[in-house]
């Protein structure tokens, strides 16, 4: 019991048992329903599991630093210094975080742009709302540097191709 736990509480853990378990999930589903497996399918599925819970542990992490939550558009945009570390870790880190995920929506399911916002919005959201009761601080413009992430791995995902 006390290893389950263990396994539990490290993300690595957690990966892998996500992982076992999706497998785990789509075999059963493949003896019971005799569904083919699509392999490209299931690898982008598995490495998406993974950027999902990796994300979460970043988003999720206990910062030292206080703030108050910004609820006023692109205030947090322009507090730091182009080029700086601080720039480079809240701004271009919360565009960059966001990339696979619209990636992954575009490969998919294919989907389109107004789709990609609601979605990218409704989640982006959600993880804002979870980082204050994780003792984070709730920023409306982290929604927005998502969702400019969101759209550049889509867009790149729908026409690098």
């Amino acid at each position: 019991m006390n290893n389950l736990k263990i396994i539990l509480t490290d993300k690595y853990g957690i990966i892998i048992l996500s992982i076992f378990s999706y497998i785990f999930f789509k075999i059963i589903s493949k003896l019971k329903y005799k569904n083919k497996i699509n392999i490209k399918k299931e690898i982008i599925i598995i490495l998406f599991i993974i950027y999902l819970l990796i994300l979460f542990s970043v988003v999720t992490y206990p910062v030292n630093e206080y703030g108050k939550n910004n609820l006023n558009l692109f205030q947090e945009l322009f507090r730091y210094r182009i080029g700086s570390n601080l720039f480079i870790q809240n701004i271009i880190g919360n565009i960059i975080m966001f990339i696979p995920f619209g990636m992954f929506l575009n490969e998919y399911f294919n989907i389109k742009k107004i789709s990609l916002l609601f979605i990218t919005i409704i989640y982006s959201l959600s993880i804002e709302i979870v980082q204050i009761f994780v003792g984070r601080v709730f920023d409306v413009d982290d929604i927005i540097l998502n969702l400019l992430g969101s759209f550049i791995g889509w867009y790149f995902s729908k026409y690098a191709k």
